[in-house]
């Protein structure tokens, strides 16, 4: 029997947070609202104009490097809005909300660095989760957050025991997935291009996708974005303080006419996540994800939140109750090794992925590949 927990977060509401909730308009900013986070240490500065306080706040060329972010009483640990800004062998801990946060600039690298114990003390998340956020809620907090940020590479990162996932590859707009509802956001669409997220270790990062990349602003595009070679597991505890060990990886189109393309999920382990091991869903009205190529990942276990109907692959294209014009084009699921799921591969909707040469072992009454 499932737990008031798992009901609560169950597949679709789990699929929604991956990326959050379907943003139908021009987002939810109010001008001249404030955020109070929590007490301010002395050592925290203010972060641009996100609203947030910050340990470190970085310049344009820096590197950051070879040292440890206390950001015990800040709002997030070290906040990037310069380009050409790298961070290497840092360890960041104690942050409010994120502990890498990067907003609306190029030429970033994330490497070598632990981000943990981040995330526990945010705004409230909307509830129950993949509901629109409201006045006052933080809808989007990852452990390393990239929202708006194009040419950017986080590699060789390990992630565990975070409040509000791992790693999020976002746009920016008019809605800001990683700002205060209430406070001044953009007037123009921000894209994302070139994203590379590599060799990564994630494990308990609670209340929050592994890894998600995500398109939340109306007709705004995510594109080009490689998640390689990552390891996603539970850790000790399925649930945290703050929710479950969500996991995952998820490629979802959130905002109305959004694009979400070219995404290669590939040579990625993904073990024991609440979720599905991968899911690619057009989750907005009009919008689409497009050539999301799943391949050479070894799934195992996965979408216990669901079971015990769990699954390796989602490929999902319905807005319930209706179509709204949504679609998955082109996406391929090939060559993938998926154990222990009632489910090898799942999906939904009009627009069926191209599926060869899987290797699927599923639980007693499963299906290696179910269409509906």
């Amino acid at each position: 029997m499932k737990t008031s927990e798992h009901r609560r977060w169950s597949l679709r509401a789990v699929s929604a947070i991956a990326a959050g909730v379907t943003i139908a308009g021009a987002g939810f900013a109010v001008t001249g609202a404030t955020a109070a986070l929590a007490d301010t240490a002395p050592a925290c500065q203010p972060a641009g104009a996100s609203g947030f306080t910050a340990a470190v706040v970085a310049t344009r060329g820096q590197s950051i490097a070879h040292r440890t972010v206390d950001a015990t009483g800040c709002d997030v640990g070290i906040y990037v809005d310069a380009p050409w800004v790298t961070i290497d062998r840092v360890t960041v801990t104690g942050a409010n909300a994120a502990g890498i946060l990067v907003e609306n600039t190029a030429h970033i690298t994330v490497t070598r660095s632990t981000v943990t114990g981040n995330g526990f003390h945010a705004p409230a998340a909307p509830e129950p989760p993949g509901t629109p956020p409201t006045t006052g809620q933080l809808d989007q907090a990852f452990a390393i957050s990239l929202f708006g940020v194009s040419h950017a590479t986080v590699s060789r990162n390990t992630v565990y025991n975070n409040g509000r996932g791992g790693i999020g590859v976002m746009d920016n707009g008019p809605f800001d997935p990683g700002r205060v509802v209430g406070l001044p956001t953009y007037a123009h669409n921000i894209p994302v291009n070139d994203v590379t997220v590599t060799r990564n270790a994630l494990w308990s990062n609670f209340a929050g996708c592994a890894i998600v990349v995500s398109a939340f602003n109306t007709g705004n595009t995510v594109s080009h974005v490689a998640i390689t070679r990552n390891t996603i597991r539970q850790g000790a505890q399925p649930f945290g303080p703050t929710g479950p060990d969500v996991g995952g990886i998820v490629a979802q189109s959130n905002g109305v006419a959004s694009t979400v393309s070219d995404i290669l999920i590939s040579r990625n382990r993904v073990t024991d996540s609440g979720e599905g091991g991968v899911i690619v869903h057009a989750a907005a009205a009009g919008s689409m994800t497009k050539h999301v190529t799943v391949t050479r990942n070894v799934l195992a276990g996965n979408g216990w939140l669901s079971a015990p109907q769990t699954m390796g692959v989602v490929v999902d294209s319905r807005v319930i109750p209706a179509d709204l014009g949504q679609a998955n084009v082109d996406t391929v699921v090939t060559r993938n090794v998926i154990s222990d799921e009632f489910f090898g591969i799942w999906t939904q909707g009009p627009d069926a992925p191209a599926i060869s040469r899987n290797s699927i072992t599923v639980t007693p009454g499963g299906a290696a590949v179910h269409m509906q």
